[in-house]
């Protein structure tokens, strides 16, 4: 047994209420940080912060289009207006939001390192930072390419 017409509906509009919500809270984040970005991003938190918030931002647009870029037709789907290309830069989008956990991880791992460690933030950005971004852009881009 499916989902009711009305299930159908709750799933496909609930989205674009969650996804608008996340979408200004990431913003705010990013307003935060690049409204005094000569004094944060000087330090690996506010720029691990900033990775995290532009691509938590970048999926929670493409979360909040929910089943509008589903190709138009497809059987029990509710308000499937799109494409299969727009359903392929969705899926692509929405596979980089891995990253927003990742960096996360990242942050994690920085207050363990001040908290436990004792290392500064100048320690912190030259032994180990790079690797941060690195490792969570290769494997949300990782993961993005390989759903293609």
């Amino acid at each position: 047994m499916g989902f009711s017409m009305k299930q159908k509906q709750a799933l496909s509009i609930i989205p674009h209420i969650t996804g608008a919500l996340s979408i200004t809270g990431s913003l705010s984040i990013l307003y935060d940080i690049l409204s005094d970005r000569k004094r944060k991003l000087q330090r690996p938190y506010y720029r691990i912060l900033l990775g995290m918030s532009i691509f938590d931002a970048l999926t929670s647009f493409w979360v909040g289009l929910s089943t509008w870029p589903i190709p138009r037709g497809t059987p029990g789907v509710y308000a499937a207006v799109g494409t299969t290309a727009t359903c392929t830069a969705q899926g692509f989008f929405i596979q980089l939001m891995v990253m927003s956990p990742l960096y996360n991880l990242m942050l994690s791992i920085y207050y363990f390192l001040v908290g436990k460690h004792h290392l500064t933030d100048e320690e912190i950005a030259t032994r180990y930072e790079k690797f941060m971004h690195v490792c969570a852009l290769a494997v949300g881009f990782g993961f993005a390419i390989m759903g293609l």
